[in-house]
């Protein structure tokens, strides 16, 4: 009876880190989820493309150190000639970006921000980056969901017609 008891509590405590971390992810991506598609419903329904993306500003998308490879997600949408971003964190943390004047930058995969590939816009002031919200892990595991390519060539093209 003592060694299945022993066992049982090496098992529990070799198993409990993981349901934890896992647990964790979950709730999180959950409650991102649900955030997004509050911002989603906001977006105007002429707006001609939009995406769920998490975000990095200025100098965060460097550090070595961090809790998270991202600071935030939020909603990324196309309307006329102008990127607008919201953010399910802060209000003060929304931006708009003109496409005639915006550079659009291709950074790729940064591995201080785990194996995730990402893209610049900057528009003189602050730089922004951006990668496509993939869920509870780092990989985009959903064929349907789009690739952070994907945005990053729309926003060039777009541009285009602009400049």
């Amino acid at each position: 009876m003592d060694n299945i008891l022993s066992l049982l509590s090496s098992l529990l405590c070799c198993i409990l880190p993981f349901v934890l971390i896992f647990g964790i992810a979950f709730w999180a991506s959950k409650s991102r989820e649900k955030k997004q598609n509050t911002l989603l419903a906001q977006v105007p329904p002429n707006a001609e493309f939009k995406a769920v993306l998490r975000y990095n500003f200025g100098n965060q998308q460097s550090k070595f150190w961090k809790m998270k490879a991202f600071q935030g997600s939020g909603v990324l949408y196309v309307l006329d000639d102008k990127i607008h971003y919201i953010t399910t964190n802060n209000p003060n943390d929304n931006f708009t970006f003109d496409l005639k004047t915006s550079q659009i930058n291709w950074i790729g995969v940064n591995l201080t921000n785990g194996l995730l590939e990402w893209f610049q816009l900057k528009n003189g002031e602050k730089d922004y980056y951006f990668n496509v919200e993939t869920g509870m892990f780092i990989f985009n595991i959903n064929s349907k969901k789009m690739k952070t390519t994907q945005v990053f060539n729309y926003l060039k093209e777009a541009q285009k017609k602009y400049q």
